[in-house]
């Protein structure tokens, strides 16, 4: 597959559309959209809202959830919304396609030990352990060429796997355990707080840590808006960093508490005894830059990437500072 197929299957919108974004009039409230995933990796966000910490920077932020980063691109790009959480491959391969994508702040890393954010699960039993099991399988992803299917095929490769003899599947996350359940896949590589959900039921079991095999605080990730917003609307962005790393702040002081359990079983639908029982690795407030060109070199092993990336050129400078 090559790069140009991917990005046309990704980001099918002319650049042109995100040249026709509004600009922003400095008023008493700025009203933002945010295309995001109901997934742990966004809780900064959903507790900056329920803090008031946007409404404190004059901000109004309206979240649209959507089944995966890549989903929520095109219409950064369309100029539908004004930030996107999205992977870093999915924000790359828009930048390199012309969209003008930057990215504005981090959004989640993996941990360095296990459990992490995402996990590989199958049925209990199940027989299938490496990736060479794996071939002529079916594993479920969100969405292809995104950052889950990358780290699988990495997974199925490092452990003995042909990740081409593999079928990847596309299932929203929400869905995944029961696809597993079903048989209508194999194996689902699912994030919190569905991966803790879907083992606790004990409809599935853990059989491997893809992201943890392949490398430890994988910026996996951010937030991104277009240049042409940005450079419109510089204030508008760092109001919306300032309040997030607020929110990264207080999400990583209050991890476990009943407020944080309340702010988070509201967006994920899922029940605060369910929620106790995660393990989650610290949120950031900057990207890592280096660490993302170890996501880079994996696009190239996979054939998502040909030629250069500027991966510092990908960063707008909020992305590596904290905002007073």
């Amino acid at each position: 597959m090559t790069t140009s197929n991917i990005n046309r299957r990704q980001f099918g919108l002319a650049a042109s559309a995100a040249l026709a974004m509004p600009t922003f009039v400095q008023a008493q409230t700025t009203k933002l959209r945010v295309s995001t995933i109901p997934i742990m990796d966004t809780a900064p966000l959903q507790v900056a809202i329920a803090k008031g910490f946007f409404a404190a920077e004059g901000l109004e932020v309206d979240t649209t959830p959507t089944a995966g980063g890549a989903a929520g691109l095109p219409a950064l790009a369309a100029g539908q919304v004004q930030v996107t959480f999205s992977n870093i491959i999915s924000i790359a391969l828009g930048a390199k396609q012309g969209l003008g994508f930057e990215v504005i702040t981090a959004g989640s890393n993996t941990g360095d030990s296990t459990p992490d954010l995402a996990g590989l699960v199958a049925k209990k039993g199940s027989t299938l352990k490496t990736g060479k099991d794996f071939e002529g399988k079916r594993i479920a992803v969100n969405t292809r060429n995104n950052i889950i299917w990358l780290y699988a095929r990495a997974w199925v490769r490092a452990t003995g796997g042909n990740p081409d003899a593999v079928t990847f599947l596309e299932v929203p996350f929400p869905q995944m355990i029961d696809a597993v359940r079903g048989d209508r896949v194999d194996a689902a590589f699912v994030v919190e707080p569905f991966l803790s959900a879907g083992v606790s039921s004990d409809a599935v079991t853990v059989i491997a840590w893809p992201y943890n095999t392949i490398g430890k605080n994988i910026p996996v990730g951010m937030y991104a808006a277009n240049k042409t917003f940005i450079a419109q609307n510089p204030q508008v962005i760092e109001k919306f960093v300032r309040a997030h790393q607020k929110g990264v702040d207080w999400a990583n002081q209050n991890v476990g508490s009943d407020e944080w359990l309340k702010i988070v079983s509201a967006y994920t639908r899922l029940s605060p005894d369910t929620l106790k029982a995660l393990k989650l690795p610290p949120y950031n407030k900057t990207v890592d830059v280096p660490g993302i060109d170890a996501v880079v070199d994996q696009m190239r092993k996979h054939g998502l990437l040909e030629g250069s990336l500027d991966t510092k050129a990908l960063m707008y400078r909020t992305a590596t500072t904290v905002i007073r």
